[in-house]
C-alpha cells in the first residue's frame, strides 16, 4: 500500500469513526426531555455538535476521495513531524485530565480551559515560551466565547 492509499484509508476511517460517534450524539439526545421552560432544551446542544461532528467528517472524506482520485499528493505531505503516537498519547492524558478537573475537581471553566488547550498545543507543537503564550491566549479566548455562547444563546452555566 503506498503512502497515498495508506493516507486515503487513514482519512476515511476518521470520518467513519466521527460518522459513528455523531449518530451516537443524536441517539443519546433522542432520550433528553423536551425543553420547559427554555427555548432550545437539553438537547440542542449535542444535536448541534452531532450536526458539526458529521458536517466535518464529509468534508475530510470527500477531500480524501477528491485528493485520492486526482492522484495528487495530499498538500501537507512530507510536511512538518512525522506521526508520534506518544503526542496523541498525551493529548488523551490531558483531555482525561480536563475532564477529571472539570468533573471531580470542579475547576472553573474559564481556569481549566485555557491549560488543557495550552497542554494540548504544547503536546503536539513546538515546546517553547512564545507558544505556551499563544496557547494560553488561544485557551482563554475560545473559553471566554464558548461560555458567553452558552450562557446567553443556550442558557446552560457552565463552571
Amino acid at each position: 500500500m503506498n503512502d497515498r492509499t495508506r493516507r486515503t484509508v487513514a482519512d476515511l476511517a476518521l470520518a467513519a469513526l466521527t460518522l459513528v460517534g455523531a449518530g451516537l450524539l443524536l441517539v443519546g439526545a433522542m432520550d433528553l426531555p423536551p425543553p420547559r421552560f427554555e427555548p432550545l432544551g437539553s438537547a440542542a446542544l449535542p444535536r448541534i455538535l452531532a450536526g458539526l461532528l458529521g458536517l466535518f467528517a464529509l468534508i475530510v472524506a470527500a477531500r480524501a476521495i477528491i485528493l485520492h482520485r486526482s492522484g495528487a499528493a495530499s498538500p501537507d505531505a512530507g510536511a512538518g513531524p512525522r506521526p508520534d503516537p506518544m503526542r496523541g498519547a498525551l493529548v488523551l492524558g490531558a483531555l482525561i485530565l480536563y475532564v477529571l478537573a472539570l468533573d471531580v475537581g470542579r475547576v472553573p471553566f474559564l481556569a481549566a480551559t485555557p491549560v488543557f488547550v495550552a497542554a494540548v498545543g504544547l503536546s503536539i507543537g513546538r515546546r517553547n515560551w512564545a507558544n505556551l503564550a499563544t496557547f494560553l491566549l488561544l485557551g482563554f479566548v475560545l473559553a471566554f466565547f464558548i461560555s458567553l455562547v452558552l450562557e446567553r444563546f443556550l442558557f446552560v452555566r457552565i463552571g
